[in-house]
């Protein structure tokens, strides 16, 4: 019977261990624009989605290559867990050109993406490519896959000698 119950410890432990990982890999917020670049009185496109209804607004910061914030703002996710607005380049706050950088963070700091774009002057022409290779998925909770990947292998290995270690003392 009490090997019976360790072997049951053991399943649980590791599908527990399964869905936790499974869970913390999914990307809570993914964000991207429509054009990889953008000059004075440009409108930028903003679109994502979340995975989940969080019943707050999404925050917007928007920060030139010296991370000067230049624009902020907030929206709501659509019913489809999808969301867009719309920021308008330029203005006092712009006064670089260069790679600029968009933040977008929902119900928290774990709960973040990131994307950028060029802001280039008025004079340079404008490329009409969508910027979705551009788009930056958020970092889950533990970090990168790889860094999940080795929290699963530990905590596999841990079973292991755990199991190894109060074998010995159980009779099947």
């Amino acid at each position: 019977m009490l090997a019976i119950t360790s072997k049951i410890y053991l399943v649980a432990i590791t599908l527990f261990t399964v869905s936790f990982l499974t869970a913390a890999a999914q990307t809570p917020i993914t964000v991207t624009t429509d054009k990889p670049a953008y000059s004075d009185g440009s409108t930028i496109m903003i679109s994502g989605t979340v995975t989940d209804q969080l019943s707050i607004p999404i925050s917007i910061i928007i920060k030139d290559s010296s991370q000067h914030i230049v624009y902020i703002a907030q929206t709501n996710p659509n019913p489809d867990n999808t969301y867009s607005t719309q920021a308008v380049a330029g203005g006092d706050l712009w006064k670089t050109m260069g790679t600029y950088e968009i933040d977008v963070t929902y119900g928290g700091a774990d709960k973040t993406s990131k994307t950028t774009f060029e802001f280039t002057s008025s004079t340079q022409p404008v490329s009409g490519a969508g910027n979705q290779t551009n788009a930056t998925q958020a970092v889950p909770e533990f970090g990168s896959l790889s860094v999940s990947v080795s929290i699963f292998a530990i905590s596999t290995l841990a079973i292991v000698i755990f199991y190894a270690r109060v074998r010995p003392s159980f009779k099947i």
